[in-house]
């Protein structure tokens, strides 16, 4: 891949000897000491000039609100795209327009985000050793607002739901102090299940051939807890199955059955819900475990914390 530095006296006529490489880096030079880039674009219709170009890859991009409708606008106008590539210390906000509707990159099959020095269980403490995400608990605080809201996923691109090419789905889930599976699977309306319908939408309209969820270790046994729930009518008890993890692999699988974090999901999937039966597994992840004629429960043993639902 031809790197090209972005430097203070960076002309755009130097990109005139690269217009046909089907691969480049552009590398965003950074000064330090006055914490900014040494140059940057405000129009990026440069990138149409690269007919041939598969493959782009930004390093230490900054992607302002003001600038961001031009951007999008000129890489999804790029129409042998493939594969568009990010590092995790890029800044890329969404457009606050809309995009016309037909405009989106019409042969890209891969969204990465790199992230070259976050070891998935780095500077974790023996108390969030079995917490999932990537980077950790030491710099955290640190990278929180650039990593989830500054670097977009995949699903909050603009015209996503047209991406028809899409062959790998790539999802980056961020560790989180407050939830031991991650940012993205915290409980009640995960972010990840509230784009379900969109990821959905894709498998169905596109020719993708796995997902993957960097940050999240289905080999994690305390992402398999489940906790006793107790009928407050009836005092019968139940088993409450309510990650939001296998409630959306149920939905992903059920919609395609694809390679999830490059293995066969359903094994995970009987794991968690103690069934072998699709029927049987899909029954539980839609009501959680919860039986139909209970209304009111709590979850909890006596003598623990114990909080009450109402249905």
């Amino acid at each position: 891949m031809n790197e090209i530095p972005i430097i203070d006296e960076f002309e755009e006529s130097e990109f005139n000897n690269c217009l046909e490489e089907e691969e480049i880096e552009l590398t965003f030079i950074i000064d330090y000491n006055e914490g900014k880039l040494v140059h940057n674009f405000k129009d990026w219709s440069f990138l149409k000039k690269f007919n041939k170009l598969k493959v782009l890859k930004l390093n230490n991009a900054e992607i302002k609100i003001k600038d961001s409708n031009n951007f999008f606008f000129n890489l999804y106008s790029m129409e042998k795209l493939e594969k568009f590539i990010i590092n995790y210390q890029s800044t890329i906000l969404l457009p606050k327009k809309i995009l016309p509707s037909n405009l989106y990159p019409k042969k890209l099959k891969e969204y990465e985000i790199k992230f070259d020095r976050f070891d998935l269980n780095k500077d974790k403490s023996k108390d969030y050793e079995n917490y999932e995400g990537i980077g950790g608990f030491n710099n955290i605080e640190y990278n929180w607002e650039w990593l989830t809201k500054w670097i977009p996923q995949l699903y909050d691109f603009p015209n996503v739901e047209k991406f028809n090419n899409l062959q790998i789905l790539n999802f980056y889930n961020i560790f989180d102090n407050d939830s031991h599976q991650g940012h993205l699977f915290e409980m009640d309306n995960s972010l990840f299940y509230k784009k379900i319908n969109i990821i959905k939408s894709l498998l169905q309209k596109s020719n993708i051939k796995e997902i993957n969820i960097y940050g999240l270790n289905l080999k994690n046994k305390k992402i398999y807890e489940v906790e006793k729930a107790k009928d407050d009518k009836t005092g019968k008890s139940f088993t409450l199955y309510e990650s939001e993890i296998f409630k959306s692999i149920t939905e992903i699988y059920n919609t395609k059955k694809i390679l999830f974090n490059n293995e066969d999901s359903l094994k995970y999937l009987k794991k968690y819900y103690g069934k072998s039966d699709l029927k049987d597994i899909t029954n539980l992840a839609k009501t959680s475990g919860i039986p139909k004629e209970v209304k009111n429960y709590t979850v909890g043993e006596e003598g623990s914390i114990q909080i009450k639902y109402k249905r």
